[in-house]
């Protein structure tokens, strides 16, 4: 249907092994000084890819990554809490949890990681009373978090539970704290969980909060008054940047960055999981691509991501980073000509997504496009559906959040979109670095 660069690479394999810029030493330290510097947008809270530590699961020998309190197989306890450091998606890479069940009549457990397409807490109780689940970060060293400066205005996640499932709503009671200034302004706000949905919980219900520097967050679930409380929390803790009215929605994904690019060899420097182009230690190819199935965090579970030298003596590469806790794509080029980047989902097979709730495609860029001599890097961006197809573009330049209105790609049935594409061309202009921050997605609000 639409015509993708065709390039000689074949690499069709899937990983999900993350790398981080300190992960990568000796030669590729010298590849790594081109890629640009992240951006400190910390939209990740929890991602919940990290599972808990493993335990003896009561009355067994098997191993489980859960926390559980109350009563289980016999034994019990009132509390099980856990100190977890070095979280590649967990903001301040340290995570404090903990569940609570004060009656040890009941089984209370949780557990995190990836499910379906997505990574998700699942927190289930037994048929007595439920229990009382602690999220904190920033507990044992200050997060020092700009939670301010990339636009955020409000904390988002979103529940699926049973607590509207029958005659008698069972709500649970969610108390945020936040602290700044070294501890020294705490403000505390709440609410009350009940419907399946995306909750949002404002800035402005923490008056005196500095989030342009926050320390420790803390997010306590309190299910203690009600029984029999199952929930997932669906696609981690984060922040907004945008308030909705009425039924608030979470933001499609069409590609959260989780999935790292296939490993291969870059001359002289080994292996990484990364696309280049161009020239380095005396080995050219014009482009490279990758295209993947089974793809974590990816819609439809499909990505196709290539890059394009506009001059083969140049040097480009893509790669797959977090930073923070947020996951970001990471591309470079050396001083000449610079080149394209595509990203393309539904290249595959169709997508048949539903994206009738959302109003824009979103991105947030971090680079040196405004550094100096201005350098814009017109981005197109392709969709279609089965009623018709459509293309628009947009100027990418100051660093910031970037909005792609629906209304601009008119003839697209949005509640059936098989295909879109991502293309930023950057041939006409040199030495082009950026970052495309917390994965590009389709989002039901603009500010």
């Amino acid at each position: 249907m639409f015509s993708l660069p065709l390039f000689s690479s074949t690499r069709t394999t899937s990983t999900r092994t993350m790398t981080s810029r300190a992960a990568m030493t000796g030669a590729a330290c010298a590849l790594l000084m081109a890629l640009p510097a992240a951006a400190h947008a910390e939209r990740v809270i929890d991602s919940f890819a990290n599972a808990f530590p493993q335990t003896t699961v009561p009355g067994t020998s098997t191993q489980a990554p859960i926390l559980w309190a109350g009563s289980l197989n016999g034994s019990t306890r009132s509390g099980h809490a856990v100190s977890q450091s070095g979280l590649n998606g967990v903001i301040g890479g340290s995570r404090y949890a903990m569940v609570q069940e004060s009656t040890r009549s009941n089984s209370v457990i949780a557990s995190t990681g990836p499910a379906g397409n997505t990574n998700e807490l699942s927190y289930a109780t037994g048929s007595g009373p439920s229990g009382i689940l602690t999220l904190e970060y920033g507990r044992t060293s200050d997060l020092n978090a700009d939670l301010w400066s990339d636009g955020g205005v409000a904390f988002e996640f979103e529940v699926d539970g049973d607590m509207d499932d029958s005659s008698q709503p069972r709500p649970v009671s969610l108390l945020v704290t936040v602290e700044s200034n070294g501890g020294a302004v705490r403000r505390s706000a709440s609410i009350t969980v009940v419907d399946d949905g995306v909750y949002q919980i404002p800035y402005s219900s923490f008056p005196g909060i500095d989030f342009s520097d926050v320390d420790t967050l803390r997010f306590r679930f309190d299910a203690s008054q009600v029984n029999s409380i199952d929930y997932l929390l669906v696609g981690g803790l984060r922040t907004t940047n945008c308030l909705q009215s009425g039924t608030a929605y979470a933001d499609v994904f069409l590609d959260t960055f989780e999935t790292a690019l296939p490993t291969q060899s870059i001359p002289g420097l080994g292996s990484l999981p990364m696309l280049w182009a161009g020239t380095i230690n005396g080995v050219s190819q014009l482009a490279d691509f990758s295209s993947l199935t089974g793809v974590f965090g990816a819609i439809g579970g499909q990505r196709y991501a290539a890059i394009e030298a506009s001059d083969i003596n140049n040097f480009l590469s893509g790669i797959m980073l977090r930073d923070n806790g947020t996951p970001l794509f990471g591309y470079a080029t050396s001083y000449t000509t610079s080149g394209e980047l595509f990203f393309a989902y539904g290249a595959q097979t169709d997508l048949n997504a539903d994206l009738s709730d959302m109003v824009a495609f979103e991105l947030e860029l971090d680079g040196d496009l405004a550094s100096g001599s201005p350098r814009p890097v017109p981005l197109t961006v392709t969709v279609a559906s089965g009623s018709g197809s459509a293309a628009t573009q947009v100027t990418l330049l100051a660093n910031g959040t970037y909005y792609v209105p629906f209304t601009s790609l008119p003839g697209v049935n949005f509640s059936d979109v098989d295909f879109v594409q991502f293309r930023f061309d950057a041939s006409q202009v040199q030495a082009v670095d950026f970052d495309l921050i917390g994965g590009l997605r389709a989002s039901a609000c603009i500010p």
